[in-house]
């Protein structure tokens, strides 16, 4: 019974171990795709922002040379 204990004892600590090192990894593949998602993001601003400027001056064009 002593030996079964020792065991699953080993096995736990092996796992934690294992966890443990695993959690740097996740955190930067975590970090990755937040990262991913905010540069996508940024660039739909910039997007938006050079629309907005286009349809802006397509506006303005438009309102000063009506008859």
């Amino acid at each position: 019974m002593h030996q079964l204990t020792q065991l699953a004892s080993e096995v736990h600590h092996q796992r934690l171990t294992h966890a443990d090192r695993q959690r740097p990894a996740e955190r930067a593949l975590a970090l990755a795709r937040a990262t991913r998602r905010a540069e996508r993001a940024e660039r739909r601003l910039r997007r938006a922002a050079r629309q907005a400027r286009r349809l802006r001056a397509q506006l303005q064009a438009q309102i000063t040379h009506a008859p």
